[in-house]
């Protein structure tokens, strides 16, 4: 199809571009004009991350079609102010600590510019309403509200408030106790911090992984040669092709970079192509046969511990155990007044961080540099290594600006990928991963099956528990031993129990990977003890903060694992949480 001249007002300068009919603004924005402020985060309008303005309405722009802004004015993060300059949205954002990762702040900041120019003096409510539609997962919204509040203020009252200036005076030389803008801040909010997807070097091939269709097949063949021969493609890689080792992990290197014999859950990858388009890449990926005999497929824990279920790996279906023991809870709960049981389950949680993970690799002087989104790039480095059968000083790794991980980036994920092709052609290769993909290759929080019985005497204090956990993992163990030995250490919470007996186990799947997640197994088994703590207090008749006053952590208290803890601040926290809510007006537990 013919491409048809688009001509248009872009932050106050014409441009001039040619694009096909199907063309996205937001392509326009980031690959023609390299205006990469903008961000895509999700590919189907829903996160807004890539919100720029068009005469001055905010629109989604990556499923805005370019040539919609025929003649229109267009404004990006990049056009709303400049060094030395800010724009009162974003001094604001920084002053107000609105800006974190900063993935989103570009969209969120117009669609905030959008709503003062119409309404400059908003409510609150106005406000949400205004930004529901650009998602944050990092500052949380309060701060974002205050800073589009205060600019508000500001403009319609024309006077800067001087109560930051005067909490600094008051807080004395230094830092501590003042307000301090984030060091990056300001290159965040006028949309020059680079992350990975924001990358472009000359001759740059692009590349994309085949996944498997199946959660739990054996692999007869893969027949990568029609995919080769297309015009485009540089390179296509599968198991076969990797020189060092094929196997990685955290902790337990268990997990294929390829699968090669067996494939373990739907998603997974056999196959990595690099060619000079996305597109290409794409059709080349289409190209690839793959011969699969399927397996049965083990969706649950209690089904992979089955007696004769199908192993999921050569060692069986249980990634670990855990175990405590201390005092005697069989004669305890002989003795105690109440006793209470229940079960308590959790879901797989997706971490929704709203920058897909992305890298660029490249050949500089003879040594692989891996551009990437991580929170481990030690550990990055030493596995992509290992992957490439090279010595470490011959791999460098470098964090990319990263938007958004909570412990969703710790585990690889396109870093061996682009590292391999980069070593195989030569050239910069970057790969970045749709939202969809993002969802299926990442790590996700562990579900947890959480049995618990629990006694107490008549006082309300605690005297034994009984407890019994079964934590999905699904296919590879990743952050499996550390989640499961956090939630064993901690699973009856901040409360003293004199007699423990627990038993716990992390199974396999063919579920997607469970890893890490902030607290890892704790909020997961936060859901059990405190509910068990609840219950109790109804059937003893006590306030359930009583019954945690009766039983937290002091100085001097021994925990489950039989530590003596020194520095306990749980009481002290517990008392000022009653003391914010009665001076709120709200009512204590």
């Amino acid at each position: 199809m013919a491409k048809k001249q688009l001509t248009f007002e872009l932050n106050g300068k014409t441009v001039e571009v040619e694009v096909n009919p199907e063309t996205l603004l937001l392509d326009v924005l980031r690959e023609d004009l390299k205006l990469t402020g903008t961000k895509r985060g999700c590919g189907n309008g829903e996160c807004g991350a890539c919100t720029v303005l068009v005469d001055g309405e905010p629109i989604t722009s990556c499923i805005y079609p370019a040539l919609k802004v025929q003649g229109k004015k267009v404004l990006t993060v990049e056009g709303l102010g400049k060094e030395g300059k800010l724009h009162p949205l974003q001094k604001n954002f920084l002053s107000e600590g609105a800006v974190q990762c900063g993935f989103c702040t570009p969209g969120m900041l117009l669609t905030a510019k959008a709503l003062l120019d119409k309404t400059p003096r908003p409510t609150e409510k106005e406000i949400h309403e205004a930004i529901s539609g650009n998602l944050c997962r990092c500052t949380g919204y309060k701060k974002i509200v205050q800073a589009i509040d205060k600019t508000a203020s500001e403009v319609y009252t024309g006077a800067v408030s001087g109560a930051e200036k005067e909490r600094d005076k008051q807080a004395g030389p230094g830092a501590i106790g003042k307000s301090i803008a984030r060091k990056e801040g300001v290159s965040k909010v006028l949309g020059r911090s680079k992350f990975a997807a924001d990358l472009h070097f000359p001759g740059m091939l692009h590349a994309k992984v085949l996944r498997s269709a199946y959660p739990h097949a054996l692999l007869k063949g893969i027949d990568t040669g029609r995919a080769r021969n297309i015009p485009g493609v540089e390179a296509v890689l599968t198991a076969e092709d990797v020189p060092g080792t094929n196997s990685v992990g955290y902790i337990i290197k268990d997990q294929q970079v390829f699968a090669k014999d067996k494939v373990r859950f739907m998603g997974e990858p056999l196959a990595v192509v690099a060619a000079t388009t996305e597109k290409i890449a794409e059709e080349a990926l289409k190209e690839i046969v793959v011969d699969y005999e399927p397996l049965p497929v083990l969706s649950t824990p209690e089904e992979a511990l089955a007696d004769k279920a199908p192993l999921i790996h050569d060692q069986g279906n249980v990634l670990l155990t855990r175990k405590v023991r201390r005092g005697d809870p069989e004669k305890a709960f002989k003795q105690a007044y109440i006793i209470v049981e229940d079960t308590f389950k959790t879901q797989m949680v997706e971490h929704a961080y709203i920058e897909p993970e992305a890298g660029v690799a490249l050949i500089e002087d003879d040594i692989v540099v891996v551009y990437a989104v991580s929170q481990g790039v030690h550990y990055h480095q030493e596995e992509i290594a290992a992957v490439l059968n090279l010595p470490l000083n011959k791999v460098r790794t470098i964090q990319t600006t990263t938007g958004g991980a909570f412990g969703g980036k710790v585990d690889l994920n396109v870093h061996v990928y682009v590292a391999l092709l980069a070593q195989k052609t030569g050239l910069p290769v970057k790969m970045v991963y749709s939202r969809e993909e993002s969802i299926v290759a990442s790590t996700k929080r562990h579900p947890f099956t959480m049995t618990y019985k629990m006694g107490a005497d008549r006082e309300g204090k605690l005297i034994a528990a009984e407890i019994t956990m079964i934590a999905d993992t699904g296919a590879y163990a990743s952050y499996g031993p550390a989640t499961l030995t956090r939630a064993v250490t901690l699973a009856v919470g901040p409360y003293v129990v004199p007699n423990i007996k627990i038993d716990a186990c992390a199974v396999y799947t063919n579920n997607l990977i469970c890893g890490a997640m902030r607290g890892f197994g704790v909020p997961q088994i936060a859901v059990a003890h405190e509910g068990m703590m609840d219950r109790l207090a109804g059937e003893l008749g006590i306030s359930p903060l009583e019954m945690r006053r009766r039983n937290i952590y002091k100085e001097g208290s021994v925990s489950s694992s039989g530590q003596t803890l020194k520095a306990v601040g749980i009481g002290r926290t517990l008392e000022a949480a009653v003391q914010e809510t009665d001076n709120l007006g709200g009512e204590s537990m």
